[in-house]
């Protein structure tokens, strides 16, 4: 993870959440977004801008399990798939199960599953 960024990207009912680590500084953008992009090139365009914004090609973990990717994987194949010419690129990642983590009043979340999700598509490691 030294020389490129990291996005995780995971679908929930209700939102989207992201999380970019960045080499050699850990998390530096927790996001909560609608569950669906308003436009179909939304999300490419939002990790080509994270890779430009650092100069740094980006690496992008999708967790594969979660329910919305399973009921619509061609939805999902279109927003994060063809990406000519950009350092992006998509893993979908499909990982052991998690417990997650109650929310907290006035906070993002916890994003630690998201860090799990990186941890496993940059390392195939639990």
């Amino acid at each position: 993870m030294s020389s490129s960024l990291w996005l995780s990207i995971e679908p929930c009912s209700s939102e989207i959440r992201l999380l970019l680590a960045v080499p050699h500084t850990g998390a530096a953008l927790k996001a909560r977004l609608p569950p669906r992009p308003a436009h179909p090139r939304a999300l490419p365009m939002l990790m080509e801008a994270l890779s430009s914004w650092y100069r740094l090609p980006l690496h992008a973990a999708l967790d594969a399990d979660a329910s919305d990717v399973q009921r619509n994987p061609e939805l999902w194949a279109q927003w994060t798939g063809d990406m000519p010419g950009l350092e992006v690129s998509v893993e979908w990642v499909a990982r052991p199960g998690v417990v997650k983590a109650r929310e907290r009043f006035l906070d993002l979340g916890d994003f630690s599953s998201g860090k799990r999700l990186i941890t496993f598509g940059a390392t195939g490691l639990k």
